[in-house]
């Protein structure tokens, strides 16, 4: 009988250090976790082209979690990266456990772009209460929608915002250009398809600025599709394949007005020291001199050093006809090539596949020498989730009207 005692009082033991352990992982957990409290409605900031620009709203009373922070910032956790707000004495310190629903623990690639300024509530009923508010034309990914609301994450959170105050996130258009000539009718490219009028893309560029898009660069979508960085709504990434001289020529002028920026795919193996003299009739390419001149305004990456070409009997493109080894040679040679104009070669990390064809092995080659995104033809707008190595495009020729080009950025083509 004593030895059953004993047998019971050493699982009660056993038991006590057991729950008392969990009760210290939790507690530890949870000092572990910053939480703050404000006093009254506080700003929220992020760097979007290089600039702080207001996210959202922090409000009185409500818990926020610090993911970290500096001497002068408190850094949250918001959308698809993170948001900043000033220390001051408007906050104060508190303590906080969030119980996450278990079919919540992450966000999908699902996103929306708020309308307007968006009351962000920590509940779907009549006892709701706001939590933050999120500035309007902000991307925001969410968890799930659940009958007319979104779920989200804010700050250490759980949030609901009304499906009326957003709209469907269609992807990001990353338009793709080629050559451009004023009377394209009056040479031999008239019914080339690659080959539109100046005017026309004046316009496009100008019905972006007009209507509150942004020209991103790379580095932006890239930051973007690796959750590390929020954008607002009405961005598009303009590019040029092959790196014509019409591009300096024609497109430079236009975007350098309207403050826009365009990504040029280079072919490392036609450029030379300078551009051979302008004719309409053929086509020349930028050379170092000509890139130096742009860089700015245009950013200049990779289309291979000598792989735009096909094999002459079967016709098959050489990124898909040569071996691994073969491929990452050439992308590395054209990297340090194409980079002897440029301040930093290392920043040529994305590359367009010439006609937008690529296997398996050439995919495999471009993560070897540090590609990050690649671009192929396919028609449509670039998502969160996407594979960063089959990204689509829009490509933009004389068939397509102001009306088709709208269609295109706002993801409805």
């Amino acid at each position: 009988m004593k030895g059953l005692y004993i047998k019971i009082a050493l699982i009660f033991f056993l038991s006590f250090i057991l729950i008392t352990s969990f009760f210290n992982e939790r507690v530890e957990a949870a000092e572990e976790s910053k939480w703050v409290t404000a006093t009254q409605n506080i700003p929220a900031y992020d760097q979007i082209d290089g600039k702080p620009v207001e996210v959202g709203v922090l409000l009185p009373k409500q818990f926020y979690k610090v993911v970290e922070e500096d001497s002068s910032y408190y850094y949250l956790s918001f959308g698809n990266g993170t948001a900043f707000v000033e220390k001051s004495s408007a906050f104060i310190p508190a303590m906080k456990v969030q119980k996450v629903p278990a079919k919540a623990v992450s966000h999908t690639n699902a996103v929306v772009i708020t309308k307007s300024e968006t009351v962000v509530y920590d509940r779907i009923n009549k006892q709701q209460k706001g939590i933050a508010v999120i500035k309007g034309n902000i991307r925001y990914p969410i968890v799930r929608k659940i009958g007319d609301w979104y779920m989200i994450h804010i700050a250490g959170q759980i949030g609901y915002i009304h499906k009326d105050k957003v709209t469907e996130d269609l992807g990001i258009p990353v338009l793709m250009y080629h050559h451009m000539l004023e009377n394209p009718e009056e040479t031999d490219f008239h019914n080339n398809s690659m080959v539109i009028r100046v005017d026309e893309f004046e316009k496009q560029m100008n019905y972006l600025k007009e209507n509150g898009w942004r020209t991103i660069l790379m580095e932006e979508l890239d930051s973007y599709l690796n959750h590390n960085q929020n954008l607002t709504g009405k961005v598009a990434v303009v590019t040029f394949d092959d790196n014509y001289l019409s591009t300096q020529k024609y497109a430079y002028p236009i975007l350098q007005q309207n403050n826009q920026k365009a990504v040029v795919f280079v072919i490392g193996g036609k450029v030379r020291a300078y551009a051979q003299p302008w004719d309409p009739m053929t086509l020349q390419y930028m050379g170092h001199k000509e890139i130096s001149e742009t860089e700015g305004v245009l950013n200049f990456q990779h289309h291979t050093q000598g792989m735009h070409l096909r094999e002459r009997e079967t016709q098959i493109p050489y990124l898909v006809s040569k071996t691994a080894p073969e491929i990452e040679e050439d992308l590395v040679k054209g990297r340090e090539y194409i980079g002897r104009a440029l301040k930093d070669p290392a920043s040529i990390q994305y590359l367009a596949y010439p006609w937008g064809q690529y296997a398996p092995h050439t995919i495999e080659a471009a993560k070897a020498v540090g590609i990050r995104l690649a671009f192929t033809t396919e028609t449509g707008n670039v998502q969160l989730g996407d594979d960063p190595y089959t990204l689509k495009r829009q490509g933009i020729s004389p068939r397509h009207t102001l009306d088709d080009f709208v269609q295109k950025i706002e993801g409805m083509y």
